[in-house]
């Protein structure tokens, strides 16, 4: 009876997985010129070894947020480093393959103490007129369920997938408004 509850355990991950949309190739990385003559230095300064990035992508007064299909809270679109993938490159594929946007990363923001580093990344595709939430693309939708447009002062830790990126979010929010173009 035991290896017939394993199986069955096995051929329900197997069906779940089986009916997923692959994700489409990501787009070439985009980097401003002024962010690829600084990548090399970036989290030199960190308490962690930069592992993962991600990108900071604003939207008016607020920021877009991608929601975890098995928490439910909301985090930054971004994910692990590919081998030989720049950091900046990892934070636009993620993106492209949390999102669907095709994003510019064009400022170093910060590096969390957990070794994320964030980037204000910028999208022509005029996400000020989509509804504050919407849903991910099809094949992003095994890892999230959707896409928010939160402001990050309303925000609170407890909504975070990790509350300790509430303070970096905010912090990365404020020093990208300021130093944006």
């Amino acid at each position: 009876m035991p290896i017939l509850f394993r199986l069955s355990a096995i051929f329900a991950v197997l069906t779940l997985f089986a009916c997923t949309h692959p994700s489409p190739d990501a787009p070439m990385c985009r980097v401003s010129n002024s962010l690829v003559q600084v990548q090399q230095n970036i989290g030199q300064q960190a308490q962690a070894s930069p592992i993962a990035a991600a990108c900071l992508i604003k939207a008016n007064s607020k920021v877009l947020l991608v929601e975890h299909r098995l928490s439910g809270k909301f985090d930054f679109p971004g994910g692990g480093r590919g081998e030989g993938e720049s950091l900046a490159c990892t934070a636009h594929r993620e993106t492209w393959e949390e999102t669907g946007f095709n994003v510019e990363v064009s400022q170093y923001l910060l590096t969390t103490k957990n070794g994320l580093v964030l980037f204000g990344c910028q999208l022509d595709a005029g996400l000020e007129s989509l509804p504050d939430k919407f849903e991910a693309p099809r094949w992003a939708q095994v890892e999230i369920t959707g896409l928010a447009k939160i402001d990050p002062f309303v925000i609170d830790q407890n909504a975070m997938r990790f509350a300790d990126d509430l303070i970096p979010l905010r912090d990365g929010y404020t020093q990208f408004v300021i130093n944006q173009p």
